[in-house]
């Protein structure tokens, strides 16, 4: 279930990098649901895994439209500052999935805020829904993170 992430030197492929963190989150999400100690873990995880699902959808949304539009390269994104946990393989027990999930969560948020501080001027809508998903992604990581205790 290891997912690739692409090398980021465009916008299209920034789109695909997010894409595919959103991707992981959902299936670290649908992976700590099998593992979740009772109902109320359950019902959380399927709640992760639905907003991840909805923004993939959104996203791929947003992605045809950025891809009709010609943008400069980028620079500045680093594929290896964000992986480590969202290409790994699900992890296997109880609470070190809960833990993994928390980590994709601030890995995705922190790239989501990157890519917004390297697009916000070219792309206003795409940057809003970035920041939104950051800030998204940061309340899901503190709220499992609380449900751990």
């Amino acid at each position: 279930m290891a997912h690739r992430f692409p090398e980021i030197a465009a916008y299209g492929s920034a789109f695909r990098f997010a894409l595919e963190a959103e991707q992981a989150c959902a299936d670290f999400g649908a992976a700590a649901g099998v593992l979740a100690p009772d109902q109320a873990w359950r019902d959380k995880l399927e709640e992760v895994v639905c907003t991840h699902d909805d923004r993939v959808q959104k996203l791929t949304v947003t992605r045809q439209e950025v891809n009709e539009m010609i943008l400069e390269p980028i620079h500045s994104l680093d594929v290896s500052t964000y992986l480590g946990t969202l290409d790994a393989e699900p992890a296997t027990s109880w609470p070190a999935a809960a833990l993994q999930l928390i980590q994709a969560e601030e890995d995705t948020a922190r790239y989501h805020e990157d890519f917004v501080t390297q697009c916000e001027e070219i792309l206003a809508a795409s940057a809003r829904a970035f920041k939104k998903a950051a800030k998204q992604d940061r309340t899901a990581a503190e709220e499992l993170r609380e449900m751990l205790g």
